[in-house]
């Protein structure tokens, strides 16, 4: 029965539903976003974690000098396969960490191509993204990155080697923010050794190498252990469907009031870079919104009446250390 007036006649009850699903529907959608996003989370940690296995086992059984730097085996291509066998070609490639599907030699059997790989470029694949204004890059989450090398994938599939994208991937890591959320970021490769902080621009100083290489280099102090490979696979996990908030400042009364208000309002402009990128950053997105979208790859959102904000964001590692067991 419907209710009645006090004077007579009887209450309309027409949009109660609506009413009601609009006060539940928030909660709602946050159960869900968070549902979905916290399953990308651990499925990206858990992925990172494998690579990062792989990557070791891998670099420990490459028959390179003993006496060359983590950073220097990387860069190995075959030249000298007595001392420095091709390591990127068989471990790592940072050309690779971009695929143009359109190209000739991947679009007839991406699968064989991804499968010719360096075995951490293929461990990836599970990670990639692709811009919408882009579809025919596939490409690790990050910020997408000119490379001026000119060097193409070492991959050779079934129908040959791709030619080079031009492209590679760096990953900003945010260091700090100012008062009004305009970020400060720090430059960090996708794969890179585990040094101390102080010793991260000197290779030297790192474990990779049998031999102390610092007083030669200049730089460094000497590692506490050699012939160790100690890597780190870094990943952006950047949110879909949930947007960053400042932390509100505690007060006498409430010691974690709430933060509505402060969400971070997506400005690549005020964007300040603590050291070099690996290539020079461009848009992707052509100015659009995604969660890797704009020229750091901070990501945009649409939300807040109309407002560009930043996603949720943290930047995921995964470590492995390797005894190197084969050297020359």
């Amino acid at each position: 029965m419907q209710p009645c007036r006090p004077g007579g006649g009887r209450v309309s009850q027409r949009g109660a539903a609506l009413v009601e699903f609009a006060l539940v529907s928030l909660v709602l959608y946050l159960i869900v976003a968070g549902a979905v996003e916290f399953g990308r989370l651990m499925f990206a940690a858990n992925a990172i974690q494998d690579i990062a296995r792989v990557a070791a086992r891998e670099l420990a059984l490459a028959p390179v000098s003993a006496s060359l730097t983590f950073d220097d085996a990387l860069s190995c291509d075959g030249s000298d396969p007595t001392t420095c066998p091709n390591v990127k070609g068989r471990v790592f490639d940072p050309a690779c960490l971009v695929v143009d599907l359109n190209d000739p030699a991947v679009a007839p059997d991406p699968d064989g191509y991804f499968a010719a790989m360096p075995v951490v470029n293929r461990a990836m694949r599970t990670l990639m993204i692709s811009e919408p204004s882009a579809p025919n890059l596939l490409r690790y989450p990050g910020a997408a990155l000119i490379d001026g090398s000119g060097a193409s994938c070492s991959a050779i599939g079934p129908n040959g080697q791709a030619s080079a994208t031009g492209l590679t991937v760096g990953i900003p890591l945010v260091a700090g923010r100012d008062p009004n959320g305009a970020e400060t970021i720090a430059w960090v490769p996708v794969l890179q050794e585990i040094r101390a902080a102080q010793d991260a621009d000197c290779p030297a100083a790192g474990p990779f190498s049998l031999v102390d290489l610092t007083d030669a280099a200049g730089c460094g102090t000497p590692a506490a252990d050699h012939g160790v490979v100690a890597v780190r696979i870094n990943y952006p996990y950047q949110a879909a469907m949930l947007s960053a908030f400042t932390p509100a400042l505690p007060t006498d009364t409430d010691p974690n009031p709430p933060n509505w208000a402060n969400v971070i309002v997506a400005d690549d402009g005020s964007v300040q870079e603590l050291n070099a990128p690996p290539g020079d950053p461009i848009d992707l997105s052509n100015g659009g919104v995604g969660a890797y979208a704009g020229p750091f790859g901070l990501g945009r959102h649409f939300a807040f009446a109309g407002k560009t904000v930043r996603p949720f964001r943290r930047v995921i590692s995964a470590q492995a250390i390797f005894r190197r067991e084969v050297f020359e």
